[in-house]
């Protein structure tokens, strides 16, 4: 393996915290997202919708790709980010009590 690719791990708290840190706001704009994108499909501005749901799939696995290259802590711990900012969203906005 070559040493300039890879880097040391960083530690397991710095790991746990960048990785709910960045998946929560990588969740946070992923989820409140939805509510620019169904009204552009509903209106029928099908290229903009289109757009803004591959900006928020890009987004989302961009992010989750630098945690995996950070460490499997980090990447467990931003899907855990995601799902929190998932919950958020919907108990704000999609009904769950």
């Amino acid at each position: 393996m070559n040493s300039a690719l890879a880097w040391p791990l960083p530690p397991l708290a710095a790991q746990l915290v960048i990785g709910l840190t960045l998946g929560m706001v990588a969740g946070a704009w992923h989820f409140l997202s939805l509510r620019w994108n169904w009204p552009l499909f509903a209106t029928g501005k099908t290229v903009a919708a289109l757009a803004l749901q591959l900006a928020r799939i890009a987004l989302t696995c961009a992010v989750l790709l630098v945690l995996a290259r950070i460490g499997a802590l980090s990447l467990l711990a931003g899907m855990a980010g995601v799902l929190l900012a998932r919950r958020f969203a919907l108990r704000r906005y999609g009904g769950l009590s």
